[in-house]
């Protein structure tokens, strides 16, 4: 079998992109407002912009760590971390289960969209490795790829 190489979707990159803008735009804005005012404290723009660039801040780093290009192989899974570039090697036979998750937009009158299923290996560690087409344009190839070498 030859090696498939996860392929990230350019969606996926336009969703970073624009994070980085709004991030920059209202860090912005929260810089600007120390110029307006003398007490910061007494300063609303200043605490709110504050406030949600830290959360912001947090969820976006504990994302970005969580990115990984995944390399599927006929004796595991290759796992990189795109920030930090460490590797993981998953060996098939760590594979316990291979589950199957639906995920719906969902609105004030019902679901938005039919969804998309994403799958999540579970592994002999406790541990799991989520797979989502909507990261990888090539999803159906990588988990076709892992369930023929389970099977096999």
């Amino acid at each position: 079998m030859k090696c498939i190489e996860s392929k990230f979707r350019k969606l996926f990159w336009v969703k970073i992109a624009i994070g980085f803008v709004v991030f920059i735009a209202v860090l912005y804005y929260c810089l600007n407002s120390i110029s307006e005012y003398s007490q910061l404290s007494k300063n609303p723009v200043f605490i709110v912009s504050a406030v949600f660039l830290l959360l912001f801040l947090c969820a976006a780093l504990d994302d970005l760590f969580k990115v990984c290009k995944l390399i599927v192989t006929d004796k595991g899974i290759e796992k990189i971390l795109l920030i930090s570039g460490r590797k993981q090697y998953i060996p098939f036979a760590d594979i316990i289960d291979i589950k199957k998750r639906k995920i719906i937009a969902q609105g004030k009158a019902g679901p938005l969209t039919d969804g998309y299923s994403l799958s999540i290996l579970q592994l002999i560690n406790d541990k799991t490795l989520i797979i989502s087409p909507d990261n990888f344009e090539n999803y159906n190839d990588i988990m076709l790829a892992i369930k023929s070498n389970l099977d096999g």
